[in-house]
């Protein structure tokens, strides 16, 4: 029998190991799997989560992802603060019942969600940012080592994410399987050197980043996926991404300008070479099938206005043609004088 979900009374204990002695908390949204509360600890607005046994994540996986926020936070990363308990750890294990729930902390982000920003509040200025924000945890990945080797993430390939849907297609799906294992021969076929494969968040869509448009800030949250990948893969997440929440008539035209501010800003904190642009369409197409793997089965045609409903149209067929997911001369992306 699945545990309980955690009750306010063990919420308060929660807040209670990360110094607040009498909390009051507030209800929040966003708790797939757990209960989230907001509250407030020296006047700064803070983030609770309580999270019950599952399995999609363990007390060492929490570590290991909380150990990296709080490396990146250390060193001046655009992430959310995990706050340390009052131990000095950055989670909490609480007895409940027969189970045991990890509790978590963290500063509030200012801003809005990436996703919920209309298009024209995505100017120039704030693309460059959003670039120069991967760019730096990037540049923080290359100098980062666990402080226990158990605590390492695992690599790209190892775990379920949007890159690696294996295992999930039905016999019903041999095109795209097809397709799958041709571009997963070209992905697993590329260099990993420490300039261009490191930790990355692996999953850095506009519903894991706020924005403050004031401000032209960035903060990244929610690293469950985090792992060992090659970095232009968080950039063409990035392009993937936009393409589906801002979709355009002129789209060759406005993906081309997108990558070239958002990598002006990818640039200024961690050089990506000709080399790994040209390499974005596999990875795309990683994505591509991945997300139509992990949604093809809950897919509503009557939805035009979810992103599902929004990347789903006719896309079994693109995937099957080996159709770009973008056309776009990815080479010709950076005028010469640009080129790393």
């Amino acid at each position: 029998m699945a545990p309980e979900r955690p009750n306010l009374e063990l919420a308060i204990r929660a807040a209670r190991r990360y110094g607040v002695d009498d909390p009051e908390l507030t209800p929040l949204k966003g708790g797939h799997f757990a209960d989230v509360y907001g509250f407030a600890k020296g006047g700064v607005e803070c983030v609770l989560r309580v999270i019950p046994p599952n399995d999609e994540i363990d007390a060492r996986a929490a570590a290991s992802i909380l150990e990296w926020m709080g490396h990146l936070s250390e060193h001046g990363g655009p992430v959310i603060r995990p706050l340390r308990s009052e131990a000095g750890a950055y989670l909490e294990l609480l007895e409940h019942g027969s189970a045991t729930y990890i509790a978590t902390a963290c500063e509030k982000a200012p801003g809005v969600l990436g996703e919920e920003l209309p298009a024209e509040a995505w100017s120039d200025a704030l693309i460059e940012e959003l670039g120069r924000a991967t760019g730096q945890m990037h540049a923080i990945a290359r100098t980062y080592v666990p402080t226990d080797g158990s605590l390492k993430r695992p690599a790209w390939d190892e775990i379920g994410n949007c890159f690696n849907p294996a295992g999930l297609l039905d016999a019903s799906q041999s095109g795209v399987t097809a397709r799958l294992a041709e571009v997963m021969d070209r992905v697993n076929a590329l260099p990993r050197t420490e300039e261009d494969y490191g930790l990355i968040h692996a999953d850095l869509h506009g519903g894991n980043f706020f924005v403050d448009v004031d401000r032209v800030a960035v903060t990244v949250f929610d690293f469950d996926d985090c792992c060992y990948g090659w970095y232009a893969m968080d950039v063409a997440m990035a392009l993937f991404d936009t393409l589906v929440v801002y979709p355009r008539s002129d789209e060759p035209a406005s993906a081309r300008g997108f990558m070239r501010t958002y990598l002006a800003g990818y640039n200024r904190e961690h050089r990506l070479s000709h080399f790994w642009i040209e390499r974005i369409p596999d990875f795309l197409k990683l994505l591509e099938i991945g997300v139509y793997t992990l949604v093809y089965r809950q897919y509503d045609p009557a939805d035009t206005e979810s992103w599902v409903g929004k990347f789903m149209p006719n896309r079994r067929e693109r995937i099957e043609q080996d159709v770009p997911y973008v056309d776009l001369p990815f080479g010709e992306i950076l005028e010469e004088g640009d080129q790393p």
